[in-house]
């Protein structure tokens, strides 16, 4: 058995204060590294439901946990994070975004279209709570390889235009030049 199995089996033997005391720290060290928590409810999910939800949010860099409401809701608290009572209802999940806010925002409202049963109710982006509409609006963000990609092709764009005008400058000089040798040379020809 690995540390988490051991975790996992001495947790589940624990009183629940005990285990949320044990919790607590895990969900206080999840929020210190995460750059956006998204809110979802998820009441009659299936755990292959629930599995498909983990791994595609493992892909890009996200955890999906299964929170008691009250933990949770201390853990935001101790942050400073302030977000509605009613977000905090019924059975409800949170996914923790450790490096691309948009693509976890797009996934979970992606597996939302696919289960009914999981809908996302708002967030925490930089300290400000954000609703169901603007987690949305951050799924329809790009990427942050795209954004990286545009940014690039800005800065590179201008360079590619300055090289292009002094490429032409310079050639319209030969141009010039080749006709006035062109132009000298049947009269010297002739002379």
């Amino acid at each position: 058995m690995d540390l988490k199995e051991v975790t996992r089996l001495t947790i589940k033997k624990m009183k629940p204060r005990q285990r949320n005391s044990a919790v607590a720290p895990k969900l206080d060290s999840l929020l210190e590294k995460s750059t956006a928590v998204i809110i979802t409810q998820y009441g009659g999910m299936t755990m292959p439901q629930l599995n498909k939800v983990r791994n595609q949010l493992r892909d890009v860099k996200a955890e999906f946990h299964i929170t008691k409401n009250t933990l949770i809701t201390r853990t935001l608290a101790a942050k400073g994070y302030s977000v509605p009572e009613k977000w905090l209802t019924g059975p409800t999940a949170v996914s923790f975004c450790f490096a691309d806010a948009p693509a976890v925002a797009k996934i979970l409202g992606d597996l939302s279209k696919e289960f009914d049963k999981l809908s996302v109710v708002g967030g925490v982006l930089s300290g400000k709570a954000i609703d169901a509409n603007q987690v949305k609006d951050l799924a329809n963000l790009p990427s942050m390889d795209t954004l990286r990609a545009q940014l690039i092709g800005m800065l590179t764009s201008p360079q590619s235009g300055i090289v292009g005008t002094l490429n032409a400058a310079v050639g319209s000089v030969m141009y010039a030049l080749q006709a006035r040798v062109d132009k000298e040379q049947p009269a010297e020809a002739t002379a």
